[in-house]
């Protein structure tokens, strides 16, 4: 599973953008630098056919300049070059191939494909399945402040897949992926509380974490929140709260609308 985020493709574009800006040249020479093994002018090549940054959109150019980047050690274009084969994109789909062009990026340190590896081996996508082999990669990528990482490291230490339990690190890694803001980490942050795993059972804490992850629409901390109202077992039974709570999830707040559709 290999996670896009819009804000680094934004940034990568606008940096792409200014590739020949700098260098000062045309997309003529772009090509003909890229024919003469430039890697970056390779990988550059590369992204503008698979985003269509001026040059008509061409998924197969994108991977053909992909793979000559990656062949030469372009940790960027190893990863797009594995995206390529995880999606069939310009390529025909190949996972084992996938897994492999992801490993090289992912041993240069590429925090992306750190956790990529980490989600295939887990699930035995293009490798070999293997828990332990998944905990290292997200440990790695988690360590360089990856959220979802750091959720799947607090997952497998909460319960013991491919490492030995301990719901005090869990909570540690879940914390880490909650200061980004990440919902499900919330979510596990105000369940731990709750039930004194891996810390002091601690309700108000719990509370807090539990409602942070509703402010950001998540429906098992709104459903967990309406629950213990309504049982009124770890906090005072409220049925007004309960109610505004089953509410949200019944009626989420609508989705802003697309550039073009206001």
């Amino acid at each position: 599973m290999i996670r896009k985020c819009s804000l680094l493709s934004l940034f990568l574009m606008v940096c792409l953008s200014l590739f020949a800006q700098r260098r000062g040249i045309s997309v003529m020479q772009l090509m003909e630098q890229a024919e003469q093994g430039d890697t970056a002018a390779q990988y550059t090549l590369a992204y503008c056919y698979d985003r269509g940054m001026g040059l008509r959109k061409d998924v197969a150019l994108a991977a053909h300049w992909y793979g000559k980047a990656a062949a030469q050690g372009h940790a960027d274009a190893q990863y797009a070059l594995a995206d390529c084969y995880a999606q069939g994109d310009g390529v025909e789909r190949n996972d084992s191939l996938s897994a492999v062009w992801m490993e090289r990026a992912a041993l240069q340190g590429h925090v992306a494909a750190q956790y990529a590896m980490g989600v295939a081996c887990l699930n035995g996508v293009g490798v070999e399945r293997d828990a332990s082999a998944a905990v290292r990669w997200f440990r790695q990528a988690a360590a360089q402040g990856d959220a979802d990482a750091q959720f799947n490291l607090g997952y497998c230490l909460e319960r013991g897949v491919g490492i030995e339990r301990d719901a005090k690190k869990a909570v540690f890694w879940y914390e880490e992926a909650a200061t980004q803001g990440m919902p499900e980490a919330l979510y596990n942050l105000g369940r731990c509380a709750m039930e004194g795993l891996g810390m002091t059972k601690d309700v108000k804490r719990g509370l807090f974490w539990l409602e942070e992850g509703a402010k950001r629409h998540d429906v098992r901390c709104m459903t967990y929140l309406a629950e213990i109202y309504e049982r009124g077992e770890v906090v005072k039974r409220d049925a007004k709260k309960a109610a505004k709570w089953r509410r949200k999830i019944k009626y989420p707040p609508p989705t802003p609308p697309q550039r073009g559709e206001e």
